[in-house]
Parts: C-alpha cells; structure tokens; sequence
C-alpha cells in the first residue's frame, strides 16, 4: 500500500509530499504518516522545508466520514493527535513555504497556514468549510487567519466557509505570492533553496521572534533578543558575513551572498 505523504531531500531541501491524489484528505493514516514526514524533517540537516502536493489539488481537508458519530470524548483523542503535528511543522527552525494548487480547504488550509509561507497556483482555491458542517476550524485555522489577516476578516473567512481565489488571498496577506500554474512548483522550489543557502540560525531567530510577539507583543521579543540576537555573534555565517560587507561593500556582497547554516 502506498503512503500518503513522504518525506525526501534535496539537497538542503526538504519536502513533504502529498501522495494521496487527488484530493488528499486529512484522516488517521493520513496524519500519522504527516507526523512521520515532520519528525524526518526535525531530524534532518535540512535548511529549508517545502509542502508540495501530487495531483490537481493540494488537499479537499478532512474525510469527514472520521467524524461521523463520533462522540466529544473520543473527537478530543482525535485532536490531541493532529494538533501537534501542525505545531511541530510550524516550530521547525527553518523557513518552511507550502506550494499550493487547486482545492486548499479546510485541515489543507490549516496546514498551509503552518508554513512561513504560502505560493499559489493561479487557479488555486480557499476556503474553511467547516461552518458548513456545523463546526470550528479543528487544526487552528481561525486563529492562524487572524494572525495573517486580522480578526474580522479571519471571523469573515470562518464564518461564511466562502470560497476564495488566489488573488484575494493574496491581498488580504494569506498568500504570499500567486504564480501560474505551470510554474507553481518550480518557483516554489527555486525561492526555497535560495532560503536553505541563507543564514540558517539567523531565519531560526527571526521565527522565534516574530512567534513571541504574536504571542506575548513586542515588548517580549525585544527582551528575547538579548538572548537569540546575541548569541547570533558566535556564529560563523554572522562573522563571516561582516567581514564580506567591510571587504566587498554591501552592494557586491549582495550579489552572491555565503552562508553555511552555522
């Protein structure tokens, strides 16, 4: 039987596929094989992480047939599983970028929504469906909205379960960047690697710094600094790269940025 998400390298590249088209749907097997792909990530020396998946969409969310008469108890059993998952993908140290096509919906949203970053297939599609079955966004989506949009349009997108486009999405922030569908993938994979060739810890830094302020303001990360920011002056890519700047100027220093993640 073949398995619905993997996980492989390239490079200093990771990726986490998903296998199950078309639809990938979100169930048991489903997500304890997401799980197994995170740990191989955390473990990995990757340096850079993209979510790309097989067939014409990237995911039509959760086979809601795992929901069917399922009692509160055992529906919290559920989410005690899932939930962490999508918390250990969205504290991965390294820039992560989900690549998305077609139908995102629902747990495929919420998984999106756990990478730094979203690129979107012209033709892609939006939504938090769950309102339509009577529900809330199980794997963190409302809250995830709102950290990207703001909390009335994040009340707007869960609240109705419209559909968007990628433009829209876009606009209001979601999305980082729409691109054809032709080219989805490959700019994709192109802008990763250019992140997985930056200052690893420094990008290390920086989600933990924009984390803290989501969660405890801007005061907090300017006290968290004083511990990643200096310990940043230790590093070689740090050193290294103040003395490219003194010797070459920051204008050709730009040009051909070197770092080796340490």
């Amino acid at each position: 039987m073949s398995k619905k998400v993997v996980f492989e390298t390239n490079g200093d590249v990771g990726l986490i596929r998903l296998t199950d088209a078309p639809l990938n749907l979100f169930g048991d097997v489903f997500v304890a094989e997401l799980d197994e792909a995170v740990t191989a990530a955390e473990r990995s020396s990757i340096r850079g992480l993209l979510i790309l998946a097989d067939g014409p969409h990237f995911s039509g969310g959760a086979d809601v047939r795992i929901f069917q008469g399922k009692s509160a108890a055992a529906a919290r059993e559920m989410f005690e599983r899932y939930i962490p998952v999508i918390q250990r993908l969205e504290a991965l140290p390294v820039p992560t970028l989900a690549a998305v096509q077609g139908f995102c919906l629902a747990a495929g949203l919420e998984l999106a929504l756990a990478c730094d970053m979203i690129f979107a297939a012209q033709t892609a599609r939006f939504s938090q469906v769950e309102a339509l079955i009577g529900t809330t966004t199980l794997l963190g989506g409302a809250q995830r909205l709102a950290a990207r949009v703001g909390v009335a349009r994040a009340r707007e997108i869960v609240y109705t379960a419209d559909l968007y486009d990628a433009r829209t999405f876009e606009a209001w922030h979601i999305v980082n960047r729409v691109v054809t569908d032709e080219l989805l993938q490959d700019e994709a994979m192109a802008f990763i690697q250019r992140l997985a060739k930056g200052p690893t810890k420094a990008f290390a830094a920086d989600k933990a710094l924009v984390r803290e302020a989501q969660l405890n303001g801007i005061e907090a990360a300017d006290r968290l600094i004083l511990d990643i920011g200096a310990a940043l002056f230790e590093t070689e890519d740090m050193q290294a790269g103040v003395e490219r700047i003194l010797r070459e100027g920051a204008r050709n220093a730009r040009k051909s940025p070197r770092f080796k993640g340490c």
